[in-house]
């Protein structure tokens, strides 16, 4: 849990990509954490096919695994005629470099607080993440009415989009992460509320409306009201509609394992926080975000279509993690004013970068996840259980985003996302 805090929000430079590696390495070793299983052997070859595209391979070679390498290399030189007798697989050894700390950090994050969980600590945690996602909504509205394109009021961004929100240069992100904070943080609510709501059933209504609104269950629905301000104030599409979207899956999934003696209070804390969203939300903004899908559909469809070219002639190993910009640098055709750096669409975004192979991992490590959280949920039946459903809520939200952005390139968002994926599936060691 410790290499959580160090992800910094919003860093993305390649420089740190070696001490950002040490760092979760570290960790690592530090905590020991149990690794062995399907799922860790394809998060471990995962990581392995990142790092065998920095590897340096005689132009031959390079030249049957991925032949369209050398013609892109030849558009970039200079002199247009540059030949190489040895190189990598990846198009750009640095942004790999720093793709492969990001993956092996959140992997890491993973691990211990796997290991941690087993043992304890999952409602610390969880007020840690609630806490954390209080204080930077609080920040990102503050900047946001005051600091114009200065992050923390001190060090502009020379992003020429949207306005920056909290310590993200893109209000995506920031959307990212809060949809993975919102529902883990209303999970513990209703473990409280299914806790209170135990208590023997001739004690009077008064006294029991009191014992369950107790100081850390205001505390979760100002945290949770908060950080669904910041996300509607920041405007971000695909975050608001896949929040949305994910938490009335989640229930419709999870309605026959609440009470009816605990839908009442689950009901009455959801309006409170929705009623404290819109309240302050600006609903005049969102309409006219709204209004402007169909332009921002048809701008990622150029954005798309354009990254088509890129996983045809990069299908087996990609171009490299981390290396979609510098892809586009060759294979952008439209208005080049504005460069594409990401795809807008994360899994084509592998797609391009990592080609068959790194999809096939990725695939692999999703659908064992997938197998591993829905039996953990299935056979928890202690309150914890909604902590668990609350943290896969939050991580089906951001899969659902990453159709429309790529926010979980960003170191925060990547270990957030990590330490969700290990509430959902950690297994309580026994006494």
């Amino acid at each position: 849990m410790l290499a959580w805090p160090l992800a910094a929000f919003g860093g993305t430079s390649a420089s740190t990509a070696i001490p950002h590696a040490i760092v979760c390495i570290l960790c690592t070793a530090l905590f020991a954490p149990r690794i062995g299983g399907s799922l860790d052997r394809a998060l471990v070859l995962l990581a392995a096919a990142i790092a065998l595209q920095m590897l340096t391979l005689p132009s031959a070679l390079i030249g049957v695994i991925s032949p369209n390498a050398a013609a892109f290399r030849q558009a970039l030189a200079i002199d247009g005629s540059r030949s190489i007798a040895a190189a990598p697989i990846t198009i750009d050894v640095a942004s790999t470099a720093w793709a492969l700390a990001v993956v092996a950090g959140a992997i890491a994050v993973f691990w211990m607080a796997r290991s941690q969980f087993a043992k304890g600590g999952i409602r610390l945690a969880t007020r840690l993440i609630a806490g954390t996602g209080f204080a930077v909504s609080l920040l990102a509205i503050g900047q946001a009415a005051t600091a114009g394109r200065k992050i923390y009021w001190l060090f502009p961004t020379e992003f020429e989009g949207p306005l920056p929100f909290g310590p993200f240069v893109n209000r995506n992100h920031f959307a990212t992460w809060v949809i993975m904070a919102i529902p883990v943080a209303f999970g513990y609510l209703v473990a409280r509320s299914g806790a209170h709501t135990e208590r023997p059933s001739h004690a009077h209504r008064r006294s029991k409306l009191v014992r369950s609104i107790d100081p850390r269950t205001a505390w979760l629905v100002t945290a949770g009201g908060t950080m669904l301000v910041a996300l509607l104030l920041s405007l971000s599409r695909a975050g608001v509609i896949a929040f949305g979207v994910s938490v009335l899956a989640t229930f419709i999934l999870a309605r026959r394992r609440i009470e009816p003696r605990h839908r009442r209070t689950l009901a009455v804390s959801s309006v409170i926080v929705v009623l404290v969203g819109l309240a302050w939300a600006d609903l005049p903004a969102l309409r006219e975000r709204a209004a402007d899908t169909q332009a921002g559909l048809a701008n990622r469809m150029t954005i798309w279509r354009e990254t088509i070219p890129v996983v045809k002639d990069f299908w087996l190993t990609g171009t490299g993690a981390g290396t979609y910009q510098r892809a586009m640098y060759v294979y952008q055709r439209s208005d080049r004013r504005v460069f594409f750096n990401q795809a807008h669409n994360h899994y084509l975004q592998v797609a391009a970068e990592g080609g068959v192979i790194l999809v096939g991992f990725a695939a692999a490590a999703i659908v064992l996840f997938a197998a591993a959280a829905r039996r953990r949920i299935a056979s928890d039946t202690s309150g914890l259980v909604w902590i668990r459903i609350g943290a896969a809520c939050g991580l089906g939200a951001v899969a659902l985003q990453s159709v429309w952005e790529t926010g979980l390139v960003m170191p925060a968002n990547a270990a957030l996302a990590a330490t969700l994926a290990a509430i959902v599936v950690h297994e309580r060691a026994s006494p």
